[in-house]
């Protein structure tokens, strides 16, 4: 089989309810051939004739024709191999009870209930496709998202992608308000003196001079601060174009 110049190979899965069709339509939105629900054994044979240079998406979940979780994992491993495919499998998780009202909303059947109750057919789904979450290669959690957050959130991976650059974005948050959703790192700075009990400070936020030049004078803050920035430039990759670090 001789594959042919497609740019991107797109690989949307996740739990049934979680989103899969509203991420299907954005990305060809972005110009991707979409296909949902393709069975599995045919996506060599629509790769390998796809029109050269174009990106292609697949959305794929238990309700697809011979649907196999270690089938998909080999199909994606062998096209990461290849040069001229650049292959990314994006997962689509959402906690229990949301799906369970999205189910409820719609009315529809959940492809893995018969004389199971929804939310067992969602347990067992979830347990079936949990491998795929652990390999997936981009992650999103669409438990708080409207189809229009989803919509955004794929745009902006793949705005960022297209430029070949990093688009970074800091969160300031509650623990007490719990942590929000989809970061890929989470720094935990409870260690440091905590402005909120003093009386002065505690009307004020982080944006305050007074504010900063508390927590500075914290002795553990210089060495946090230090070491914070080895992690980002250990962890941030570089892009090459050329031969060229961007």
């Amino acid at each position: 089989m001789t594959v042919l110049d497609i740019k991107k190979l797109v690989v949307v899965t996740g739990a049934s309810g979680a989103g899969r069709t509203t991420a299907i339509n954005v990305l060809e939105d972005i110009d991707f051939e979409a296909v949902d629900n393709i069975p599995v054994s045919m996506i060599d044979d629509l790769i390998s004739k796809n029109a050269g240079d174009r990106n292609l998406a697949l959305g794929l979940d238990v309700r697809t024709r011979d649907f196999s979780v270690s089938g998909l994992l080999e199909m994606l491993r062998v096209y990461k191999g290849k040069k001229k495919v650049e292959a990314t499998l994006i997962f689509l998780s959402c906690e229990m009870n949301v799906l369970q009202r999205r189910f409820s909303e719609t009315r529809r059947r959940h492809p893995l209930a018969g004389k199971i109750s929804l939310t067992k057919a969602l347990e067992n789904e979830i347990a079936l496709i949990s491998p795929l979450k652990e390999s997936a290669d981009i992650l999103i959690d669409t438990t708080e998202m409207t189809p229009n957050n989803l919509r955004n959130e794929l745009l902006r991976v793949y705005k960022m992608n297209a430029f070949g650059h990093f688009e970074v974005s800091i969160h300031s948050f509650s623990y007490k308000k719990g942590m929000p959703r989809n970061l890929d790192m989470v720094i935990d700075c409870r260690f440091l003196s905590n402005p909120h009990w003093v009386s002065k400070l505690k009307s004020l936020d982080g944006r305050h001079p007074s504010v900063a030049k508390f927590i500075k004078e914290d002795a553990n803050c210089q060495q946090f601060l230090d070491y914070l920035i080895m992690l980002l430039k250990f962890l941030l990759p570089k892009y090459r174009k050329g031969g060229k670090s961007y």
